[in-house]
């Protein structure tokens, strides 16, 4: 049963703090996404920071500024959608004040309301526990219909968004583990930073 924490949206001071402190915070936190069908309503379960201008796995290192990136130069609470391999998606929001290019990735989610929505989006066969689910970036967008041209570029704070993250139930910080993120092997030094939160019980 979906409980009022679950809904109720994080306001956009939450955003405006360090990003490996908020890619922590989120852990166990919910992400809402509303339909004309219902909502679907997933726990957040790992996330990867980047570090905008001082980290070299981030598309804003050194400041660069792309057709892209611009949405990383936004406002925080501002969701960031890209692709990659040119045919999946990976849901971002950006982080620290307006101008320092940080976000944090999402990288697994856990359905909680809306399971049979989710499944439908995923259309593939899913086990009792869910494993295959929403467990990586372009899959999870797939799961809850994400994609760059219906959410790159807005706002997660603003009440009508039908995208948004949710109080949730934080995670417990002994229950968070650090690891190298994936995928960032051209980052050099800095692919071996442990900007990589997951929940392990």
């Amino acid at each position: 049963m979906t409980s009022e924490n679950q809904l109720k949206r994080l306001p956009r001071d939450f955003f405006k703090r360090t990003t490996e402190g908020i890619a922590k915070d989120l852990l166990g936190r919910s992400l809402v996404r509303r339909t004309k069908k219902g909502d679907m309503i997933t726990k957040i379960i790992e996330t990867e920071a980047y570090l905008g201008p001082n980290d070299k796995a981030c598309h804003t290192y050194n400041y660069k500024k792309t057709k892209r990136t611009k949405t990383m130069y936004e406002r925080p609470g501002t969701i960031y959608v890209y692709l990659i391999y040119g045919m999946y998606h990976c849901l971002n929001v950006i982080t620290e004040p307006k101008g320092e290019p940080c976000a944090v990735l999402i990288r697994e989610l856990y359905p909680i309301d809306g399971i049979e929505l989710i499944k439908e989006n995923r259309s593939v066969k899913i086990g009792k526990n869910y494993k295959n689910l929403m467990d990586g970036p372009g899959k999870l967008c797939m799961a809850l219909d994400i994609t760059k041209e219906k959410f790159n570029g807005k706002d997660a704070c603003d009440p009508k968004s039908k995208l948004f993250f949710a109080e949730g139930n934080p995670a417990n910080p002994s229950e968070i583990k650090a690891y190298k993120r994936i995928g960032i092997d051209y980052a050099e030094e800095d692919k071996d930073r442990l900007l990589r939160f997951k929940i392990e019980k």
